[in-house]
């Protein structure tokens, strides 16, 4: 009986899946090193299927092999990237940690850091309090922080997460989130050093490229379609977005003693700069106004806000699902803003005038040497924009309104408004 030879040697060569799974498949050489990374050691298993990774070092005048993991469970590419950190926490016996021993504690500490500081909007504190809560305190409490490292984030929260069906992009936004409580410690100097640092969750799994979310001008008649076909009130939330350039926290919160006279105004509570903005009213926007009172009076009944919800005004998670509705393409509810200032850009609007339109705030004294010109400027600008909108066809929208006005294009065509305008 001939006895299969044992496989030894060394195999040298890069260290990534395609180049292990060859060195696996081929059966005869028992260890792998990428002269790149030389304290990176891999040993094939029985079998061959998989390998243990090793950190070989050098300990006293001896040689230490430590075993860190095992591939393909352990992300090789995430390994060679903290290689560096765990190696410099080596030398200096792990990293300093001060008043915390555990990411649990620090994350509590980053809890209390930004629960009342208003420089950060309600809807971000929210929204990391609960990554915190549902994804970064269940899986990392424990941990202790000399024992973070990239491959720790990967084994521990990366590919758990991954196995339980989230998706990746939302993998890397709690993995960054994660990164901005590592980061904030160590700016303030709580942590010596921010083990996290230079880490992309691309070390560890793959994120589908970021698809164009953008919307334009050729985007207009399917996006008139989608209105058209939702029920009045989501219709109209973003009807106003799209005629104003207004966000959608300051559109849902809009109640209607805002439109008073020739202005929506955007108290400063609602608004992103914390600046009142008085938005000019054109003819087609009071008639599309009155309409929408006259539904809700006639279907909801009297009512403060112009969506109203269980108490107040609807939440911003129901302003965001509402927007799914209309929704043909990857793109946000901001990029409707971004279509309005970019038409009106390209309407030949003063960049000034379309700045205030989007309540960007301007220099004080700049502000208040142009505020007449601005605000005669603001709504010639409004006026033009809603007409252009017409011409491409936005009456198909909501053709119950009658007609309201008529202006000349350049080639002398008069361009008739109907439907919501």
């Amino acid at each position: 009986m001939i006895m299969a030879k044992a496989a030894s040697g060394v195999e040298v060569g890069k260290l990534n899946d395609a180049a292990l799974r060859r060195w696996l498949r081929a059966g005869v050489i028992r260890d792998y090193r990428d002269p790149q990374f030389p304290e990176i050691r891999l040993r094939a298993a029985a079998g061959r299927t998989r390998a243990s990774v090793h950190l070989v070092l050098n300990e006293n005048g001896k040689t230490v092999w430590q075993k860190v993991g095992t591939w393909p469970n352990m992300c090789i590419k995430t390994l060679c990237a903290d290689l560096p950190v765990m190696l410099a926490k080596r030398n200096v016996g792990g990293m300093v940690t001060g008043q915390f021993d555990s990411v649990g504690s620090l994350l509590e500490w980053y809890q209390e850091h930004i629960a009342n500081n208003t420089t950060y909007s309600k809807s971000w504190r929210s929204n990391i309090k609960s990554m915190i809560k549902c994804h970064l305190l269940p899986r990392l409490a424990d941990v202790r922080l000399h024992e973070v490292s990239f491959i720790a984030v990967d084994g521990i929260l990366v590919k758990p997460m991954l196995v339980e069906g989230f998706a990746p992009k939302y993998i890397r936004e709690v993995v960054n989130k994660l990164k901005s409580v590592f980061a904030a410690a160590s700016k303030l100097r709580l942590i010596n050093a921010n083990p996290l640092a230079g880490y992309r969750v691309t070390y560890s799994i793959r994120v589908a490229d970021v698809v164009d979310t953008r919307l334009f001008e050729s985007d207009l008649a399917e996006l008139f379609t989608r209105l058209g076909a939702v029920v009045m009130p989501v219709q109209m939330l973003f009807v106003l977005m799209m005629m104003f350039g207004t966000r959608i926290n300051e559109t849902r919160l809009a109640r209607w003693e805002h439109f008073a006279g020739d202005y929506w105004v955007i108290p400063a509570s609602n608004a992103k700069n914390k600046e009142e903005h008085r938005v000019p009213m054109t003819d087609s926007a009071k008639a599309l106004i009155q309409h929408y009172k006259c539904w809700q009076l006639k279907h909801v009944g009297k009512r403060a806000y112009l969506f109203p919800g269980t108490s107040g005004a609807i939440s911003i998670r129901c302003a965001h699902d509402w927007h799914t509705q209309i929704r043909f393409k990857h793109f946000t509810s901001h990029d409707l803003r971004r279509l309005f200032r970019t038409i009106v850009a390209d309407l030949g609007v003063d960049t000034m005038i379309g700045e205030r339109l989007l309540n960007h705030a301007l220099p004080v004294l700049l502000r208040k040497y142009v505020k007449s010109t601005l605000d005669k400027g603001m709504s010639l600008a409004l006026e033009q924009y809603h007409q252009y909108l017409i011409y491409r066809g936005f009456s198909s929208v909501a053709p119950e309104i009658l007609p309201r006005s008529s202006v000349k294009s350049e080639n002398g065509q008069t361009l008739t408004a109907s439907g919501w305008l």
